[in-house]
């Protein structure tokens, strides 16, 4: 899974505030783990847009790439790399991670406002088209270790399935996972989640990962019960698996969107389904 990649993380920046957040959390995990960064910035109109503003030719769009890479090398001793590419980011960004082989995505989102409320969010559907797993955040990075995660659990098709990514985080940050389980009211279901659970706890022993398992309160909403409990123990991120063949955007929200863009701005890993294609009990 991660042998053949070039231990690299890929950071789209649009050259704002929300954009440096992303590169500032980029830092932290690449210290963390001895990586390189790669900083992406995808040329559309906006950025067209912006260059005549202030009267400034296309190149400027590698020069600002090459501050921001200078800054990254000098100030934290990490390498850095630059991209620029024209296209869209719906494309763009996972055909690149793809190309240098890229370990993760990071990505900054202000969440889900207004307009962009209706039409769906660009951050899942940027998630949708990533070949590896991608953190969305929407703050800077805390002074917490990365290494406190919340691990959903529930009847969703790669729920479990994202176990052997949590077994690679373990190895990577020495994380711990705290298993959110979703609790059911009938007994049908509740008996797979149950067995899912052993599932998954039977493989996180193998590989020696430390964990907690916290079932929800029934007739309560999931979705506020995790977001609640991932801001009572001050969780790192929520891992979360998308399925990049389904569409999820809704003008009301789906549970998946809830989460991504959940006002605690609580940090969201996800993980497409393509990368989870696997017999879990072979790990």
């Amino acid at each position: 899974m991660q042998n053949d990649k070039s231990n690299t993380i890929l950071v789209p920046s649009d050259f704002t505030k929300i954009g440096d957040h992303a590169i500032d959390n980029a830092i932290k995990i690449a210290k963390d783990l001895n990586f390189s960064i790669c900083v992406l910035h995808v040329i559309n109109k906006k950025t067209k847009k912006n260059l005549q503003k202030e009267n400034k030719p296309i190149e400027h769009v590698n020069e600002k790439l090459t501050v921001i890479t200078d800054s990254i090398k000098q100030k934290h001793n990490i390498e850095a790399t630059y991209i620029a590419r024209e296209g869209s980011i719906f494309s763009v960004i996972g055909q690149v991670a793809e190309e240098i082989n890229a370990n993760y995505i990071i990505i900054g989102t202000h969440g889900k406002k207004g307009i962009q409320f209706l039409l769906g969010s660009f951050a899942l559907k940027v998630v949708k088209s990533s070949p590896v797993p991608i953190f969305i955040i929407q703050k800077p990075p805390g002074q917490e270790n990365v290494n406190n995660i919340i691990f959903p659990l529930d009847l969703e098709e790669g729920s479990k399935q994202k176990v052997k990514w949590a077994v690679t985080l373990h190895k990577q940050f020495n994380a711990k996972f705290h298993i959110f389980l979703d609790n059911q009211s009938d007994e049908f279901s509740q008996n797979r989640i149950k067995g899912d659970l052993h599932q998954v706890k039977k493989i996180f022993d193998k590989h020696g990962v430390h964990y907690t398992e916290t079932f929800s309160t029934k007739g309560k909403s999931y979705y506020k019960e995790l977001i609640n409990y991932s801001k009572k123990i001050n969780s790192s991120f929520i891992m979360l698996s998308t399925d990049p063949d389904k569409s999820t955007i809704h003008p009301f929200g789906s549970t998946h969107e809830q989460i991504i863009y959940n006002q605690e701005k609580i940090s969201v890993m996800c993980i497409n389904l393509h990368e989870l294609r696997i017999l879990v009990g072979g790990l």
